[in-house]
């Protein structure tokens, strides 16, 4: 079996969304393994709450490694002070064993991911403003890769 990796989860998720589609998505998975980690914390699981733990920290380090420090300006410092904020507290929920402590960590990437999937939501609208009007007849926007992708420089 192959280790978990935030590198091929991001090219996975890059190949079926836009970039920022694909952070979202990250934030998404982060989300849902700090709340696994929480479960495990109710029910006694050290190892699963570990593992789910790493999980997340894999993805936040995937995330925090593509920062551009040259083209994100003060985007990037401020999310890579984030990433490291969380990347503590996740090795805290470790340390405590707290259910709370993942529900705070849940909270502040949930407030992250808000501001991702409005940035994603904007670029789908621009893209489909461009003459995408066969994507928009297709229904749901997540079911086909977008046809105007930006770089993600942050």
């Amino acid at each position: 079996m192959e280790p978990y990796s935030a590198l091929s989860a991001y090219k996975a998720a890059s190949n079926m969304t836009s970039s920022l589609g694909a952070v979202v998505m990250l934030y998404d998975g982060m989300i849902k393994e700090v709340n696994k980690a929480k479960v495990a914390i109710e029910e006694g699981r050290i190892e699963d709450r570990f593992n789910a733990t790493q999980k997340a920290c894999q993805i936040l380090l995937g995330l925090q490694s593509h920062l551009d420090f040259e083209n994100g300006g003060d985007i990037s410092l401020m999310l890579d002070q984030f990433y490291h904020t969380i990347f503590r507290d996740l090795q805290q929920v470790n340390m405590s064993n707290s259910a709370k402590a993942c529900d705070e960590v849940a909270n502040a990437l949930g407030e992250v991911r808000a501001s991702w999937a409005e940035l994603a939501k904007s670029e789908r609208q621009a893209g489909q403003g461009a003459g995408s009007d066969s994507q928009a007849a297709k229904g749901d926007e997540h079911d086909a890769p977008q046809s105007s992708s930006v770089t993600l420089s942050i």
